[in-house]
């Protein structure tokens, strides 16, 4: 009986820690990805008419820092201290999302007789490259009282024989975020700050090749 008694104890704390188990794993933390979109809606091109550029261009690889060269978004914690999100990554690493991002922009506006990614059938007049310095979630500090969205990168556009500059811009961006943000408003943040900056690189170039 008192066997009998044991083993229906047993079988029940057994259906109960199945049951608690299931409860936890049907829940599961999933990662999530994140990419470089261009904002349409806040296109400075809508109000202008753009100039047909009869010229051959090609997007070359962008360098960026080693430090931000991973699929891993970065939170800097203090001056010499970075960590990385092991939930939150980039869909591509963000040299690749910000090259992509600018080709598509450039052939929606149409401005080039080509722009490519690669050498093809037509040798380029120019080429564009770009350095991508820092791209994080600074967490708030002493210098502020919130935390921010950083980007720092400069973008050229050169003579694809001379490999001389003819059009350069650079920016080093920080904008708040909420104290608890969600890693949606960083990336908004983000592509916010990166389609303004890349619209204010072709204006120049606009300007430099008319």
């Amino acid at each position: 009986m008192k066997s009998l008694k044991n083993k229906l104890v047993f079988s029940i704390f057994l259906l109960l820690f199945v049951w608690l188990t299931s409860q936890c794993t049907s829940e599961r933390i999933l990662k999530k990805y994140y990419l470089f979109d261009e904002q349409i809606d806040s296109s400075w091109t809508k109000s202008v008419n753009l100039p047909y550029l009869p010229y051959s261009v090609i997007v070359e690889p962008f360098w960026i820092n080693p430090a931000y060269k991973t699929k891993q978004m970065a939170l800097r914690t203090r001056s010499h201290e970075l960590q990385y999100y092991f939930y939150h990554q980039w869909a591509e690493a963000p040299d690749l999302g910000l090259r992509f991002l600018l080709w598509r922009k450039l052939k929606s506006l149409n401005l080039f007789q080509n722009c490519e990614l690669a050498l093809g059938t037509v040798y380029p007049q120019y080429g564009i490259g770009a350095v991508l310095d820092v791209i994080e979630v600074l967490e708030k500090n002493i210098d502020s009282q919130m935390p921010q969205a950083h980007i720092k990168a400069r973008l050229e556009l050169f003579d694809f024989k001379t490999r001389q500059v003819l059009v350069e811009h650079s920016f080093d961006r920080k904008k708040p975020l909420p104290e608890k943000f969600r890693m949606n408003q960083f990336v908004d943040t983000i592509n916010a700050i990166v389609n303004r900056e890349l619209d204010l690189f072709i204006k120049k170039i606009i300007t430099r090749l008319q």
